[in-house]
Parts: structure tokens; sequence; C-alpha cells
């Protein structure tokens, strides 16, 4: 199970690069409930852990709603809160972002133009951040760390923007155009009927594997039948 947690992670991650932009070394942006659900629901180093999944370069970052919210906790929110002082950088907003879930949606945008990955544990923050095109999700399902898969919003805005990149110019569209009417006049052509190779034909048999006739011999020649051949007779040397 841990081994495909980390494959569905990278894939997650790969499209988010390639679709979004999105890549090493990543900004998390994270909340108050992230961070205390991490160091004191699950009792774990979330350093470590966020490391394991984005890598060792991970810049942190927190909205300044999110420290007023931790302090408000008093004693609970103290681990949280000097954790967020001491690893992230403190992104101000505007006053009308009063809640950290109305502060971390305002820095992510309509399209998360910033490039975030978003990292909470507030169910309703979750859903909301489904909604933006582009914004990776961090979160933990009881003691595991997830990188959410793909959302509906940001698969949709993918393949509307492989629609238009796809989209050819006017000067390829006036190519394409001159390619398909070359086509079409070279498709109107007769061609010559192919040979039918599918019949065989009878080929000349191979002059080195056939043997020269012979001239049959004639009993009826003159001389009768065969002559007998005179041994020639050599001098002997004086």
């Amino acid at each position: 199970m841990r081994v495909l947690r980390a494959k569905a992670a990278r894939k997650a991650l790969h499209f988010y690069k390639v679709t979004h932009g999105i890549r090493d070394p990543y900004t998390l942006l994270v909340d108050g409930t992230f961070v205390h659900h991490a160091l004191v629901g699950v009792k774990t180093n979330l350093a470590s852990r966020v490391e394991k999944v984005l890598g060792r370069d991970v810049r942190y970052a927190v909205p300044g709603p999110v420290l007023d919210d931790l302090r408000n906790r008093g004693e609970a929110g103290a681990a949280a809160l000097e954790f967020c002082r001491r690893r992230c950088r403190v992104i101000a907003t505007p006053r009308a972002c009063d809640t950290a879930a109305k502060a971390v949606l305002h820095l992510v945008g309509e399209a998360n133009g910033q490039k975030f990955v978003v990292a909470t544990h507030d169910r309703a923050l979750q859903t909301a951040l489904r909604r933006v095109p582009g914004a990776p999700l961090l979160y933990f399902s009881g003691t595991v760390l997830n990188v959410d898969e793909p959302s509906r919003a940001s698969r949709s805005a993918a393949a509307r923007h492989e629609r238009v990149q796809g989209r050819l110019t006017d000067d390829e569209f006036r190519v394409a155009r001159a390619i398909r009417a070359q086509d079409r006049v070279s498709s109107n052509v007769v061609a010559p009927p192919a040979a039918d190779r599918s019949k065989k034909r009878a080929r000349a048999p191979n002059p080195l594997s056939c043997r020269k006739p012979q001239k049959a011999r004639n009993p009826h020649s003159e001389g009768g039948g065969d002559k007998k051949r005179r041994k020639r007779r050599r001098k002997a040397k004086e």
C-alpha cells in the first residue's frame, strides 16, 4: 500500500507539473488545522513527512490570519504556532479575510496563480479548493499523508488548455487546406491496375541443373559393330 500511495502521489504531482506548471521546489501553503493535526493528532515530524512526499526543498508559507487563529486557541495551538513561526513565511492578506479559510482561498485565487500546494485538514476548505483548477491538495487521512488526486476542475482546465494549444494558426490552416486539396486531386487520378501476383507462373528451368543431351549410338553404322583399337607400340631407344 505504501508503494501504491507513493506512486499515486508522484502521478498527481506530475499532472500538475505538466498541465499547470507547478514544479519542484514546491511552496506549501499550510493552515492551522493541518499543522495542529500533524503535531498533536498524529504526533509526527511534520517536516520529515512532507519531505518524503514533496522533496527536501519545500518552502512553507502561512497566511497571517492563521497565526491569529492559533494564538486564540491558547495552549492547544501553541505547538502549531511555534512551527509556523519557525518554518513558514507569513503572507499578509486583506482585512476582509478575517478567517483562516478565507485567507487561504484569497491567496489561491481563481486559478492558483502563485502555484501553491495547499495543506489543510479542514473538510469544508478542502471541498472549496477542489473547485479551483490547478490547486494541489495535501491532507492527512488518519496517519497517512496523501496528495489528493487531480480534481474535476483541474482536469477540465487542462483539457481546455490542450484544445487551445491544438488550434492552428492562419498560416498553418492555409498549409493544411492546400495539402488536403492536393490529396483530393491525387485520389481522383485513376491508377493503372496492379499486376496480379497471386497466380504462379512457370519459370524456365535452371540451366545448371539440366544434363546435356547425349548422341545415341547407331549399331548399323559403317564398319559394323564396335571397332577394336590397335595398341600403339613404342620403339625402344637405342
